[in-house]
């Protein structure tokens, strides 16, 4: 068949070549996407990345010097590259399938996120409440990557989420007020759970709390609200970064950040903390 348009149609044939060309720069251009995507905002990604780039250029180099065993040590890593990338990003590619098969791309709601404004509101006066009175708490909600494993690590709780409760559980020396609670759907799935440390060096003056949130940030999706204990200082953390937040915008940018990806309508701030 490749032979007779060859014959007949040689600038049919021209044509689909092109076209073939342009198909195959566009697919690897969009796998080089999807990655970045994967890999943003997220330092512990990004470093593995850049490892695995150092790997190709060794062992481009290796190729050309003809270092035949460190080619094949090169090429060892390069062959289970691919592996290795599928188990340490399987929270990251589970969240942009996800996005790939929504109907739409743009922007959650707290009705995709199952959580009404009114559990906001009461969310809302208890994170200015412990503001005023310099109660510590952690306050992480679930969003795409799921938070099962600290859930089930923590004390499950399955309450409905009311100013009360989250007094309660954060009063000072409390059983239940270390650790951070999980907000999953319209919940408080758990207490007392703990996070890990963060990746990253961060600034002295934050203390566990803010450790904890980064960390889990870090490695999910998920949005972090944390009080100082030292200052009442209310701050939300997402992708590694901490953001100083005001107690009369508080629950404007808690939906903000809940029901939105971009991270550039808060101010950023680092030294006010405990």
């Amino acid at each position: 068949m490749m032979d007779f348009i060859n014959r007949i149609f040689p600038s049919i044939n021209s044509a689909y070549q092109v076209f073939i060309s342009i198909l195959d720069i566009l697919i690897v251009a969009g796998l080089i996407y999807a990655i970045l995507v994967i890999v943003k905002n997220n330092s512990k990604t990004l470093r593995i990345l850049k490892g695995a780039v150092i790997v190709v250029f060794i062992d481009i180099i290796a190729s050309y010097m003809q270092l035949r065993a460190l080619q094949s040590i090169t090429q060892n890593l390069i062959s289970w590259g691919f592996l290795v990338f599928i188990i340490i990003f399987q929270p990251e590619i589970r969240v942009f399938l996800e996005k790939i098969g929504r109907t739409t791309m743009n922007q959650y709601t707290l009705a995709s996120l199952n959580i009404k404004e009114e559990e906001i509101d009461e969310i809302t006066k208890a994170v200015i409440d412990m503001s005023k009175t310099k109660t510590g708490a952690l306050i992480t909600f679930e969003r795409n990557v799921s938070l099962k494993d600290y859930i089930d690590s923590g004390v499950k709780l399955d309450s409905k989420i009311s100013t009360e409760l989250l007094l309660t559980i954060f009063k000072k020396n409390t059983a239940l007020h270390d650790g951070a609670i999980i907000i999953q759907e319209d919940q408080i799935a758990c207490a007392s759970t703990y996070f890990p440390p963060p990746s990253i060096d961060v600034l002295q003056s934050f203390g566990s709390r803010h450790r904890a949130a980064i960390g889990i940030s870090e490695i999910t999706d998920s949005i972090t609200v944390v009080v100082s204990e030292e200052t009442g200082a209310i701050r939300i953390v997402e992708a590694g970064k901490a953001h100083f937040i005001y107690q009369n915008e508080f629950k404007e940018k808690l939906i903000q950040y809940l029901t939105s990806h971009d991270d550039t309508y808060v101010e950023e701030v680092g030294d006010l903390d405990e």
